[in-house]
Parts: C-alpha cells; sequence; structure tokens
C-alpha cells in the first residue's frame, strides 16, 4: 500500500510541475516582446481588432457582434490580467459594439474613444447603460485626435473629419491609422466609399483593415491605389448573409498586388512588426 502511494504522488508531482509549467509559458507567451502585435480577431461578421504595444499597452478597437470576443481576449492577456488601456468603439452599430457591452463589465478600461453618432439600436441602449454603471467617460474622436505611448507607437484618427450631415453610421466611424518606426496600418472600420479619401496623407503602407467586411462599396479603387497596402485584412462571418467579401472587391484588392486574408477562411490573423520588419500569423 505505501508503495502505491509513494508511486501515486510522484505521479501528482509530475502532473502538478507539468500544468505548473504550461502555465508559466503561456503567461510568458502573452508577456511583451518589445514588438507590435497587430491582431484581427475572428468573432463572425464583424470587427475586433486586438493590439499590443511593444512595451505592452494593450489597445481593442471593435468587440464584434457578441461576447465571443471574451474568451479571443482571453487568450491576448495572461489570465491575471484585467486591464484595457484604450477600448475604440468605432461606431454604434452592433457588430461592432456588441462584444464591447461585456468587455468593460470585465476590465479595468482607462480610455474609451467613440465616435460622435449615436443609435436608437438596442445594444447601444445597453452599451450606454454599461457605461453609466461603471462611470466610464467616453471621449468622442476626429481627425487630428490622437494618442502617443512612451514605446513610440502612434494611434491617429484620420476620420471623421468633424460633425456632418451624414445620416448612415458608417460614414462616421472612427478610423485609425497606426504608425510604429517604418511600420503603418490602417483600421478603416466601416468608413467606405462615401468618406474616402480620409484625412490622411499615408501611403504605401504595410497594412489595410479593408472597410465594411469586403462589401462592394469598400474602397475606391484609386484610393487602394494610393495605399498600396501589401497585406489587407478582411473581417467577415463564414456564410454570412451578406455575400461579404464581394467578388468585386476581391479582385479589385487581387488586381491590386496585396495579399488578402479572411477571418471567414483563415481565423484570427496577426500582424507582428518590429518597426521595419514584419510578419503575418494566421489561426488556420
Amino acid at each position: 500500500m505505501s508503495e502505491y502511494i509513494k508511486v501515486n504522488k510522484h505521479k501528482f508531482v509530475i502532473i502538478g510541475l507539468s500544468f505548473l509549467a504550461i502555465g508559466i509559458w503561456s503567461v510568458s507567451f502573452r508577456l511583451p516582446d518589445s514588438k507590435l502585435h497587430v491582431k484581427v480577431l475572428s468573432v463572425g461578421q464583424g470587427d475586433s481588432i486586438f493590439i499590443r504595444t511593444p512595451s505592452g499597452y494593450k489597445i481593442l478597437v471593435d468587440g464584434g457582434p457578441d461576447d465571443k470576443v471574451l474568451p479571443l481576449l482571453g487568450e491576448e492577456l495572461p489570465f491575471y490580467d484585467k486591464s484595457l488601456d484604450l477600448v475604440v468603439a468605432t461606431h454604434p452599430q452592433a457588430d461592432h459594439i456588441g462584444g464591447l457591452v461585456d468587455v468593460v463589465k470585465r476590465y479595468n478600461v482607462k480610455n474609451i474613444w467613440t465616435s460622435y453618432s449615436e443609435s436608437q439600436t438596442q445594444v447601444y441602449s445597453q452599451w450606454r447603460q454599461v457605461l453609466g454603471e461603471n462611470n466610464l467617460k467616453t471621449t468622442s474622436v476626429f481627425a487630428g485626435d490622437k494618442m502617443i505611448f512612451p514605446d513610440g507607437l502612434e494611434l491617429s484618427v484620420v476620420w471623421p473629419r468633424g460633425k456632418s450631415s451624414y445620416t448612415d453610421s458608417n460614414t462616421t466611424a472612427v478610423v485609425i491609422q497606426i504608425d510604429y518606426k517604418e511600420f503603418e496600418g490602417l483600421l478603416s472600420s466601416d468608413a467606405d466609399q462615401q468618406v474616402q479619401p480620409y484625412e490622411s496623407g499615408v501611403s504605401d503602407i504595410e497594412f489595410l483593415k479593408v472597410p465594411h467586411h469586403g462589401s462592394k462599396t469598400a474602397l475606391k479603387k484609386e484610393y487602394l491605389a494610393k495605399l498600396s497596402p501589401q497585406i489587407s485584412v478582411i473581417s467577415a462571418g463564414e456564410k454570412n448573409r451578406y455575400g461579404h467579401p464581394n467578388k468585386l472587391l476581391l479582385d479589385m484588392l487581387q488586381n491590386a498586388g496585396t495579399k488578402v486574408f479572411r477571418t471567414d477562411q483563415q481565423g484570427s490573423v496577426e500582424i507582428v512588426s518590429d518597426g521595419t520588419n514584419w510578419y503575418t500569423k494566421t489561426e488556420r
């Protein structure tokens, strides 16, 4: 009997050490590595982008349509870390702010950027309610606003220009330019042809988050030519009812010479850069 107990104790020690090693590896995998990480999360038919700066600041741009963002966000952060430095709600449509309702309930959010536009929908009411319940203040941002992090990452708002007579909330969506040393990217939310080009002289960028899930009217051909992104990422749900991404848009991207990634086919798409070099990883 005593030998049996010793053997089993030995097994438990090995198992315990194995779990400890896995836990340590898991945490270290999520710690800052002096590189910029921009990850377009596979949240279905919606948008959500997680950014970890080189020194570890954490930004979430949109939250997708529902709470699917929570486990994906949990994969990006150590289990003990429940804080976000910046959350951006680009515009008040459910496929962008639906998941943010639960995010602000569970995370300590230091800053919140929003579009100036509002909505009469139920999900927007829930969003405003949870902000009030948690005493969270928001800042409506416009072209020219920016946040510069100590490690050199710059987030610059390049749209909207200001309050306008547009009634389509896509036209008031917040568009953010990312700059880190020689790396440039553009997070264009749902701001489509109607408002392009944005308030930015950026061209020959490394990364474009394609507007409006790759809809037919996502991009002006001449604006795409100016941006000339090396890679373009489309966030869309599998077999979605809108037919996103549109074939004409896909053909336009292909003819422009940009490499296209799609969350509906490849899952989450991550771009990692040291400011000079960069590479892309996909979930599948």
